[in-house]
């Protein structure tokens, strides 16, 4: 079943946890990302096992309701009062999820940081804050050819779907894996 073996992570900024972490502890206010800067989420479909060829309908199927998902909360922060972009009441979600993954010993306390929800509730308010577009791409299943020999254990036979805040891909001036590649590369401790 691949919505069990996807994951989901923020690439970019890549210091993200760190600044969530800092809003939360009230050492950073909101915006905690800046009107000029990419972000990019990225859901990895096949974590574990890879997607079969089997997989690929029900991966692109997933990957089609979250990107509904994400764009639902796009707009529902961009037509809301202003309430719903208030750092106090953002900050409170953060420790109210935080809360909730303690209480059901999910992740712990420690990964509120680096949960999905937040992550993309994050994307979502970001991109309503400064009324910016954004834009889905899924690729795959990855093909050994198209990694690099650092990454290939990590997503051959994926499928990746990336999130920016951009227009289109035109807006990036690279290919949208690219942050993805690196972000592998770099938790593979492959600097």
């Amino acid at each position: 079943m691949i919505v069990a073996d996807s994951h989901m992570a923020m690439v970019l900024p890549d210091d993200i946890s760190a600044r969530i972490s800092d809003f939360v502890a009230g050492r950073r206010g909101f915006p905690f990302i800046e009107k000029g800067e990419t972000m990019c989420v990225m859901y990895l479909y096949g974590k574990t096992g890879g997607v079969t060829d089997a997989d690929v309908k029900e991966a692109t199927e997933l990957a089609g309701r979250t990107a509904e998902q994400v764009s639902a909360d796009v707009d529902r922060y961009r037509n809301s009062s202003k309430a719903m972009l208030d750092p106090e009441y953002i900050r409170s979600k953060f420790v109210n999820r935080g809360l909730q993954l303690a209480v059901e010993k999910k992740h712990g306390t420690g990964r509120l940081a680096g949960d999905p929800a937040v992550l993309a509730d994050c994307f979502a308010q970001h991109v309503a804050f400064y009324r910016q577009d954004h834009f889905f791409g899924l690729y795959g299943p990855l093909k050994e050819a198209e990694l690099t020999a650092d990454i290939r254990a990590a997503l051959v036979r994926r499928m990746v779907m990336v999130c920016y805040n951009k227009k289109s891909e035109k807006e990036l001036g690279t290919h949208p894996l690219i942050p993805v590649y690196v972000w592998f590369r770099d938790r593979a401790g492959l600097k």
